[in-house]
């Protein structure tokens, strides 16, 4: 039983005294939040409120599969001229057209950008990809859309 004791007592530093140790649970860092990017799109002149948009995004889940695509930003093409700037980015589109950004699992990012990056895809689902970043402010910035006021 010495030995048993022997042993036990040396892996106690001599500083603390024994007692059962407490459960902490493993702190959330910034390396352990899921990883995410942020998605800039032009919606078609069909889709004119938020609520189409997000109806849209939501078609979009279901094809994906991905429950985890959100609509953050959204302004539609009639408050454009008024709460944003012309950016290179957007220069070209056509009149009418709104924009926003939604945010995706990095993982689901390459099927995403599969389905909605092309040409063809503002035509047949009203909804195209023009820029993308891990960082939301980035987003904003090229497609020259503010800051939200928080509430």
């Amino acid at each position: 039983m010495r030995t048993v004791l022997r042993l036990w007592s040396s892996k106690v530093k001599h500083d603390e005294e024994w007692r059962p140790r407490k459960v902490v649970a493993k702190r959330l860092t910034k390396a352990l939040r899921g990883k995410r990017r942020w998605v800039g799109v032009v919606f078609s002149p069909t889709i004119n409120n938020r609520e189409k948009a997000e109806a849209r995004v939501e078609e979009l889940k279901t094809s994906l599969g991905e429950p985890n695509l959100r609509l953050m930003d959204f302004v539609p093409s009639t408050r454009k001229g008024h709460e944003r700037t012309v950016t290179p980015a957007v220069a070209d589109l056509e009149e009418g057209a709104g924009l926003g950004i939604v945010r995706t699992p990095l993982s689901a990012y390459p099927h995403l950008r599969v389905l909605i990056g092309d040409e063809g895809s503002l035509d047949t689902l009203g909804i195209s990809t023009l820029t993308s970043s891990g960082k939301i402010r980035l987003v904003r910035e090229r497609l020259g859309l503010p800051k939200p006021k928080r509430n």
